[in-house]
């Protein structure tokens, strides 16, 4: 009775100790398996994005093969503008005025008379010079500014004497420059005033 129960247990033992060493196995063999099979999904999905990696790039350049070709914009070209340049402004003078005015009056067209002598201005001094027989150079001496501004005044100055002087001239008004040139010239008085007057009161015009 007693070797039964030895027996029995001595099985018990046994049987009880099999199932561990099979847990064990097993376990280790899963935890293979596991590792194992990691190790291959890894690689089957590295080659699966490089698959789709390449699928992707064919297309795109499929797609851009079969694109139209777009219109590529070409900019207008800048149109060339000279700049302009500006001549400084001639400052006006009341001497100007007076030149302006004398030229005006005796029919060299002088422009308007602002005291600015331009172009038109040194157009009508030439015209007055060459009138007068005096090389036109458009700048005036102190003696041709001195006769035409005086001749003005002398002229506005007489009135109805004036004008009966211009309507038995052939010239009409221009006429009067001549003759108050002779006056100036033959005139003793009016020759010792313009000897008084220094040089360097009059400036080239």
């Amino acid at each position: 009775m007693l070797s039964i129960k030895l027996t029995s247990t001595a099985l018990a033992a046994s049987l009880a100790l099999v199932p561990a060493t099979r847990v064990a196995a097993d376990s280790k063999d899963f935890i293979a398996g596991a590792l194992l099979g990691g190790v291959a999904g890894a690689i089957i999905q590295k080659e699966v994005r490089k698959k789709k990696a390449l699928e992707q790039q064919q297309q795109q350049q499929l797609r851009a093969r079969t694109r139209a070709p777009q219109a590529t914009y070409a900019p207008k070209p800048r149109k060339y503008t000279p700049r302009k340049t500006y001549r400084p402004s001639i400052p006006a003078t009341s001497e100007g005025r007076d030149i302006q005015s004398a030229l005006t009056y005796f029919g060299f067209d002088a422009g308007t008379v602002d005291g600015r002598v331009g172009p038109k201005t040194r157009s009508a001094i030439t015209a007055y010079q060459r009138y007068m027989g005096y090389e036109g150079t458009g700048t005036l001496t102190s003696f041709q500014r001195h006769l035409l501004t005086s001749s003005y005044l002398r002229a506005e100055a007489g009135g109805a004497t004036t004008l009966g002087q211009i309507a038995g001239l052939p010239d009409g008004t221009r006429g009067l420059l001549k003759v108050y040139r002779q006056d100036l010239a033959s005139g003793a008085t009016q020759q010792r005033t313009l000897s008084q007057v220094p040089s360097a009161a009059y400036t080239d015009l």
